[in-house]
């Protein structure tokens, strides 16, 4: 399973970059996040916690470790259980409007199969556009857009 949502958001890539890379503060800017916290400096090997919300309501915890930090190009983490390894990268590009923003997700493991129960492909689409979204909103919404 695969999945990849690209937005542009309208700002450099330093602004972007520094607003993706604040952790704590992704509620403010990601519906699908009601809590988010860094349990480390921002490297690979650091726990984040993130508690999220379901499109149907629910509250979900996951404690992704970061993977792969490559300041202003990629932040990307992965999310490991018995039989399931849940990667999730997020690379940033120059755009002529801003910085375009892909992420890319993909679970694999003998039990990718009940991950894809609880979280199919349109779900997951749902949540991570709406993150995207809403972080290019954030930077319409502070140019007054």
């Amino acid at each position: 399973m695969g999945l990849s949502v690209t937005v542009v958001a309208p700002a450099p890539g330093d602004d972007v970059w520094a607003r993706l890379v604040d952790i704590p503060r992704w509620p403010d800017w990601n519906p699908a996040c009601v809590e988010a916290e860094i349990e480390g400096p921002l490297a690979p090997g650091t726990r984040v916690g993130l508690h999220l919300l379901h499109p149907r309501g629910t509250k979900f915890w996951t404690r992704p470790v970061l993977t792969d930090v490559e300041p202003r190009r990629t932040l990307a983490w992965t999310t490991r259980a018995v039989g399931l390894r849940a990667a999730t990268a997020i690379r940033l590009e120059p755009a002529d409007d801003g910085t375009l923003v892909t992420l890319e997700s993909q679970a694999r493991g003998a039990l990718s199969f009940n991950y894809r129960l609880a979280l199919p492909e349109t779900t997951l689409a749902q949540i991570w556009s709406g993150a995207l979204t809403g972080l290019a909103r954030s930077f319409r919404e502070e140019a007054g857009e």
